[in-house]
């Protein structure tokens, strides 16, 4: 559901006008992503304005709005050679992983996917994004549809009041197999991926969860990554726990019929959420929640196998 693209920093930066109204058409919950080409890719805008002649009082906007576009420009794990331009390292990392489009100056499109910023609305075949879509509920099409945003997400929240790894209990053990299977093969950084589920009389007590869990995941986990499982129960007059949600520092999806595979017949609605709606439920989910209360020990399994509650 998001897009990575390439934008020039010169080509958003040199003026104030097409900066605003750009950089508001990106973040997770717009379904597109700046990548970050170069790494100290806002440096280069802020240059790049400078350089344009652009006002103090404009200047100031654009380094306001930078410092709160940190979910939006993301890394995805590209390489930059500083001896190169801009354009050349674009067209370099585009030849071996694709970006959805690379913005830049008039005059510079030197291939099929380039794109200049005055043509960026919605009704672009390059710049449409879907924020909503439904999902076939197998393992494979459950995990593609989770990947971009949990592979370049530093913290990862999966919600879901129905999870179990017990297979009597629905098969949510597969699409999370499939998705580590991705994250491994893929361009994300190590990160604890963390597991809400309701807690209830059946549930397996945390060191038997630990024990089974880490006998499921057993080689799966990527390194530098583990897997952290998180009993909640509602509390007397507070939140409903029902929905679903994937939430990450970069935004949210909201998961209509849950996270189980239960097969190609049927399907899950996916909706990208507001970036501040999304931080505002991850919160629901965080130490100090007065929305929900934790039930017992958390369980950490980590890539060797072991386990720690906690």
């Amino acid at each position: 559901m998001l897009s990575e693209y390439a934008v020039e920093p010169a080509a958003i930066g040199s003026d104030w006008r097409t900066f605003k109204d750009l950089i508001d058409r990106f973040g997770a919950d717009k379904g597109r992503l700046i990548s970050r080409l170069p790494a100290k890719w806002e440096r280069k805008v802020i240059q790049a304005a400078r350089e344009a002649g652009v006002p103090d009082v404009r200047m100031t906007d654009i380094v306001e709005r930078l410092r709160d576009s940190k979910h939006k420009v993301v890394d995805f794990n590209r390489t930059y050679d500083h001896d190169a331009d801009w354009l050349g390292n674009a067209l370099r990392e585009h030849a071996n992983r694709p970006f959805k489009a690379i913005i830049c100056d008039a005059g510079r499109t030197a291939c099929a996917e380039a794109m200049q910023p005055d043509d960026c609305s919605d009704g672009h075949p390059l710049f449409g994004a879907v924020t909503s879509c439904d999902v076939i509920r197998t393992a494979d099409e459950i995990a593609g549809a989770l990947y971009t945003i949990t592979a370049v997400s530093k913290e990862v929240d999966i919600v879901d009041p129905f999870f179990d790894l017990r297979p009597t209990e629905g098969n949510y053990l597969a699409p999370l197999v499939c998705l580590l299977a991705r994250l491994a093969g893929g361009f994300g950084s190590s990160k604890a991926i963390r597991i809400h589920f309701r807690d209830h009389n059946s549930r397996p007590p945390p060191a038997l969860l630990a024990r089974d869990g880490a006998a499921q995941v057993k080689g799966l986990l990527p390194p530098g990554y583990c897997l952290e499982l998180y009993a909640w129960s509602q509390i007397r007059g507070g939140e409903d726990f029902h929905d679903r949600f994937v939430l990450t520092d970069l935004g949210g999806i909201m998961i209509g019929a849950g996270l189980s595979a239960d097969g190609p017949t049927e399907s899950a609605a996916f909706t990208l959420l507001n970036f501040e709606h999304s931080q505002g439920i991850r919160r629901r989910f965080a130490d100090g929640s007065t929305a929900y209360a934790r039930a017992g020990s958390a369980v950490r399994i980590r890539d060797d196998g072991s386990t720690e509650l906690f």
